[in-house]
């Protein structure tokens, strides 16, 4: 099978995760074998955050995959734990000679079998979840591209896990999420319409500008635009803005959510 049925294959199992009778665990099983088959590890293990903030294994290939998971929650280091607190890829291609980073971790995955392995965080919206393990029983780890495909289907992954909900959709709760993206819709391309008009711009320039202004304050780009259709976020804010930064950003967003709950529907 050539590498472009495989990916084609795995994104439409993970598509079909998203039916309403797939439950979290089968979610996270697939997403470990897919890994597999994409990339080549020899075992894969994905650990989610809990209620209470610690890691809690959800999946796991084999059992010395499972005991290498343990492991590191009990020691509390290690490459997966490093990829969860720091949102980021953590890459270990040689781990006999990783004792000085990971001095518990290390040596017990090689008395496992496991001589690299790679840490990949499981996060949603820049929000990690978790994180998920790709454990090779060779150094060198994996290249770059089975890196960057087992990334993307672990973010597709995520964003189905958290929109999972135990009881199931009903016609009319389709229906209304239809709607609901249509009115979205609807309200960004008046908002886009209001920027063009107000700042002389092409339609494409005024989107451009709209995501911009969303995008550098870290708000959806439906938020902003209610904002400008309500009138509690003026065109010349959006067409005079400059990047600010996070705590100036989360000021102001909590600014225009107290200004766009005390104006009147439209």
């Amino acid at each position: 099978m050539g590498r472009e049925q495989q990916l084609a294959e795995a994104l439409v199992g993970l598509a079909d995760s998203l039916a309403d009778d797939i439950d979290p665990v089968m979610l996270v099983e697939r997403l470990a074998r897919t890994c597999i088959d994409i990339t080549g590890a020899d075992a894969v293990g994905v650990l989610v955050v809990s209620g209470r903030g610690d890691l809690r294994s959800l999946a796991v290939t084999d059992e010395e995959a499972e005991a290498l998971e343990f492991f590191q929650l009990q020691a509390d280091e290690g490459p997966c734990l490093d990829s969860f607190r720091e949102c980021r890829r953590v890459d270990a291609p040689d781990l006999e000679h990783s004792g000085d980073r990971w001095p518990h971790v290390a040596p017990f995955a090689v008395r496992c079998g496991y001589h690299s392995l790679h840490a990949l965080p499981l996060r949603v919206h820049q929000q990690t979840v978790g994180a998920v393990n790709l454990l090779l029983r060779r150094p060198g780890g994996l290249p770059p591209l089975e890196l960057g495909l087992a990334q993307a289907l672990t973010d597709v992954t995520a964003v189905a896990l958290v929109n999972w909900r135990p009881e199931r959709l009903r016609p009319t709760d389709v229906s209304s999420r239809v709607q609901a993206a249509l009115a979205a819709k609807a309200a960004v391309d008046m908002a886009t319409g209001m920027l063009a008009e107000a700042g002389e711009l092409s339609p494409a320039e005024a989107r451009a500008a709209l995501r911009a202004y969303a995008d550098g304050r870290r708000h959806r780009l439906v938020d902003t635009a209610h904002a400008l259709v309500q009138r509690v976020l003026t065109a010349d804010a959006v067409l005079d803005a400059e990047p600010e930064t996070e705590a100036e950003g989360t000021e102001a967003e909590a600014e225009t959510e107290t200004r766009r709950a005390d104006a009147p529907s439209p």
